[in-house]
């Protein structure tokens, strides 16, 4: 057997270093009796990345990202705090009776058997850089432990509390104020989208939407829910003593020199208020449209669709779908000194520099039909409305397209060709809409598979193979599906990316419209000219390895499933 080559030989073969540099840090390392990585690094031959991607491609060991990692505390709690410090180690999770630890060197025979025995288990060696373990350990003082101590401490003295202002109990660090905060930060750090705060009859129930899923964060005491929540309708300057109304507010937070938007909706239930917070992290930016995950053909028809001086380009999909986001993606690419741009939003999500944008507000009677009149009078070229919810927005957003307006905004339908019979339900003209749309869009999310513990297994989904054989598309012998790593935080998925299907108005279609054709003869026609359904573009992305069969059920078959099964 083989003898496994030392660190120093894998960073020489590599060309990470010289024989040279290899002799001074190994000289260095008989002086300070530090590992050889941390004396290549300290003496600025290599940085931590790159012998950690090293290491990783020459031993066969997985390199972790420790930043998008769901931490255990239960499983960090396996090994003393000390050993896990001086060591650059990290527990991260058990499958199968083995331990998987992230390490800076997985040569390290010495940590690993310390680890086996302290553990009893085999240990499964991933890398990381110190950094990234010191970084995530010191965010495993996690929020379920953190809250916990939270607890501990919270001691409700009402007497004390009678003389105080009010306001001033959900502020500097009262116990409510620091759990809040930290589920705040918690959710940014895990990329959450939305945070729920969710009144039980005995508890206020914490939950995180990440990458489109709902999962249960923590629970906090009936005592001191209350707290949580009037600190977040503080943070967005909501009305605490309000109860029994629904409210929206905003916050502007920091997380790890990150500023963050958060949108916060309050709504009365009988167990209390229900708070939702949807956010919106600047750092990550708007993506541009070759980013937002539709297909080359499908990029390439928005980009010549946005050359377009005038006329109706409509999103659609459910709530969570991304609609909104591609309405961003397309004004970030038309943006530019020489157009006027005017969006009217409930809310303004993103704040896009160069763009005017309107937020619409009920109390001084600034609706979308009421702002939109406003806006013709501002000479635009390019209007986005955040949602057509009425007749009357509807009418004016045509309007507006006739008379030499590029207008993009969404709807709330299943499917392109139901938007037309959505539009003809609010009373537009069917010869309007045909002179109007130039495009329509619908679109979901589905969740990518992770590239780490990607594996492919054979189908045998018999719901998935009939709804395949049903859309006359070849079906596959196998597809691909996550196993759950360490990147992935188990869940086998890493992301979203989007699904569409996408009606362009030929002169055919625009008579059809005019017309009055059923919606179901529409459909047929718009299959006829090239138009590839939402389901079938599903399918694509399952058989291309991006997605698996459970998003495909969970998000395109029951869109229509009768129209897929026949």
């Amino acid at each position: 057997m083989a003898a496994r080559k030392r660190l120093g030989d894998i960073l020489l073969e590599r060309g990470l270093i010289t024989s040279e540099q290899l002799m001074q840090a190994l000289a260095e390392q008989q002086v300070s009796g530090d590992r050889l990585g941390n004396v290549v690094i300290k003496l600025g031959y290599a940085t931590p990345e790159a012998i950690a991607d090293a290491l990783s491609e020459h031993l066969g060991y997985p390199r972790v990202n420790l930043a998008r990692l769901q931490l255990v505390p239960e499983i960090i709690h396996l090994v003393p705090e000390e050993l896990l410090k001086t060591n650059d180690i990290l527990p991260l999770h058990i499958e199968n009776n083995i331990l998987t630890v992230a390490m800076t060197d997985p040569l390290n025979i010495l940590i690993i058997d310390e680890l086996q025995k302290i553990t009893g288990m085999p240990i499964n060696p991933v890398i990381a850089t110190a950094d990234e373990i010191r970084t995530a350990l010191t965010r495993i003082q996690d929020l379920a432990a953190t809250a916990r101590k939270v607890f501990a401490e919270y001691i409700y003295d009402e007497e004390e509390s009678k003389g105080e202002d009010v306001e001033s109990q959900y502020l500097g660090d009262a116990p409510g104020v620091r759990l809040a905060n930290l589920i705040v930060e918690q959710a940014v750090r895990e990329h959450a989208s939305d945070i729920h705060l969710e009144p039980q009859e005995d508890e206020l129930q914490v939950r995180f939407r990440v990458d489109g899923i709902l999962r249960k964060v923590m629970t906090i005491p009936r005592k001191l829910s209350s707290d949580v929540q009037s600190r977040f309708k503080v943070m967005a300057n909501l009305d605490i003593t309000e109860r029994r109304r629904p409210q929206d507010g905003r916050i502007q937070y920091r997380v790890d020199d990150s500023d963050v938007d958060i949108r916060v909706s309050t709504l009365p239930t009988i167990n209390g208020e229900k708070i939702v917070a949807r956010i919106f992290s600047r750092a990550h930016g708007l993506l541009s449209i070759p980013e937002l995950g539709f297909s080359e053909h499908t990029t390439s028809r928005l980009l010549q669709l946005l050359r377009l001086s005038q006329g109706m380009i409509l999103v659609t999909g459910p709530t969570g779908s991304g609609k909104t986001t591609t309405l961003y993606s397309f004004l970030s690419h038309l943006n530019t000194v020489e157009k006027n741009i005017i969006t009217i939003e409930d809310p303004v999500e993103y704040q896009l520099q160069g763009i005017n944008q309107v937020q619409i507000n009920p109390k001084v009677h600034l609706s979308f039909a009421a702002g939109l009149r406003s806006i013709l009078r501002q000479d635009p070229d390019i209007i986005m409305i955040g949602e057509i919810r009425d007749t009357e927005t509807a009418e004016i957003a045509v309007r507006s397209a006739l008379t030499g307006h590029l207008v993009l905004s969404t709807l709330h339908t299943n499917n392109t060709t139901a938007t037309i019979a959505r539009l003809m339900d609010m009373r537009i003209e069917p010869y309007l809409i045909s002179s109007t749309v130039a495009a329509i869009i619908s679109q979901r999310l589905v969740r990518r598979i992770c590239p780490e513990c990607k594996q492919e297994v054979p189908l045998t989904d018999p719901v998935v193979i009939q709804f395949i054989k049903n859309l006359n598309l070849p079906v596959p012998k196998t597809v691909w599906k996550g196993s759950g790593c360490g990147l992935c935080n188990q869940t086998g998925y890493l992301g979203r990316t989007a699904i569409e299907e996408v009606l362009i108005l030929n002169k055919e279609l625009r008579q059809a419209i005019a017309d009055r054709v059923s919606e179901d003869q529409l459909r047929k026609m718009a299959v006829a000219t090239g138009m590839i359904t939402l389901q079938e573009n599903a399918v694509l992305k399952l058989t291309s390895g991006l997605t698996t069969t459970d998003e495909i059920v969970r998000t395109v078959y029951s869109v229509d499933e009768q129209e897929a099964l026949g």
